[in-house]
């Protein structure tokens, strides 16, 4: 399979480590009914650039949970890193492995991976994949699934980017569960694992193999995809909005996983369906939803700086328009309600502030 333990690799992680760490105190307490804020903290301030409250909610859940904080760390390195520093998903892959991080020094190399994640250029090819494919296409699981091994490594060699995920997922054996039709074809993944040796450079060949080896789900696989596709060497950088606290939070940390943060997004759906008539012609929840995918768009998955190229840019663009447009709303309309959410927003921050506010 693909080593990731050995002495030689200790001493390397302790070299970066000592490179990218920094003295820091962790907390003597973290609450534990604010973990989800915590994990979200961290992986919003990883997208925004803010390095140190990224540390600072990195450290917080470890105190929480020193197990869960490294299968967000990789998460994070997955989702919101990837190509933009390989290396980081080579080290959190690695990271997975208890006896390892207890070697380098566990809180040294969380402190490393969060600044250099925080800081590095970003790309979230690998999730826009996956999102895309597994929630747009899942019919193309079933149809990949009756493939030869050679077929699907033909794919996976092609210059579709959505094929290339989904052939690799089905060789790989992760797929979402109603086309689970056939067992991981373990000499079709080992082939992947050549042709990625032979197409890439050392350091992105390393940490994409780790990622096909070792997953940690399927946004892994988007990864080792997108490490393939061609970039320029143009950053982009995202329309960020002023990130206001709450609670001590980044605002847009309460949406996803906190039931507060979607009873505001409900009150902010049906502001917003009063002056949208595309959004008043949805049923309520489905409204909601449209909302809330136009606010994480506009808010919630913004970057500081990431990595562009005809085939980044696309699959941002394609990513958007799905999520804007899986609930009913037309490519228009989904812009519209866009513009809405950011001429707006400013109202959904008191509503969240309302709404956390009665609840103390």
């Amino acid at each position: 399979m693909f080593p990731l333990s050995s002495d030689l690799l200790v001493e390397e992680a302790f070299a970066w480590a000592t490179r990218w760490a920094t003295l820091e105190p962790q907390p003597a307490h973290a609450d534990p009914e604010h973990r989800w804020r915590i994990r979200s903290s961290l992986q919003k301030s990883v997208r925004r650039g803010q390095t140190d409250r990224a540390v600072k909610m990195a450290l917080a859940l470890h105190r929480l949970d020193p197990r869960y904080v490294w299968r967000a760390i990789s998460t994070i390195a997955v989702e919101d890193v990837g190509i933009g520093a390989p290396e980081t998903v080579f080290w959190a892959t690695a990271s997975q492995r208890a006896g390892f991080r207890k070697a380098v020094g566990e809180l040294p190399l969380l402190i490393a991976l969060t600044r250099r994640m925080a800081e590095a250029t970003k790309s979230r090819s690998a999730i826009e994949l996956a999102f895309v494919t597994d929630t747009g296409e899942p019919e193309m699981f079933r149809l990949f699934g009756g493939m030869t091994t050679g077929q699907l490594l033909d794919r996976f060699a092609g210059s579709d980017p959505y094929e290339a995920y989904a052939a690799l997922s089905v060789l790989r054996g992760i797929v979402p569960k109603a086309y689970r039709i056939r067992p991981p074809d373990q000499r079709g993944v080992m082939a992947a694992g050549e042709m990625l040796t032979e197409q890439m450079d050392p350091p992105l060949a390393r940490a994409a193999r780790a990622a096909l080896f070792r997953p940690l789900d399927e946004m892994s696989l988007g990864f080792v995809v997108a490490a393939r596709l061609h970039r320029d060497n143009t950053e982009r950088n995202d329309n960020m909005p002023e990130s206001r606290l709450i609670d001590g939070y980044p605002a847009e940390t309460f949406d996803q996983h906190e039931r507060l943060g979607r009873q505001a997004i409900g009150r902010f759906a049906r502001l917003l369906s009063q002056r949208s008539t595309a959004l008043a012609r949805l049923t309520p929840a489905k409204a909601k939803s449209a909302v809330a995918d136009a606010v994480f768009v506009v808010e919630g998955q913004c970057l500081d700086r990431w990595i562009g190229g005809p085939e980044f840019d696309r699959l941002r663009h394609e990513a958007d328009q799905f999520s804007l447009t899986r609930h009913g709303l037309s490519s228009d309309e989904g812009l519209a309600v866009c513009q809405l959410v950011i001429g707006r927003l400013h109202e959904l921050h008191d509503l969240r502030k309302t709404v956390i506010g009665e609840a103390i």
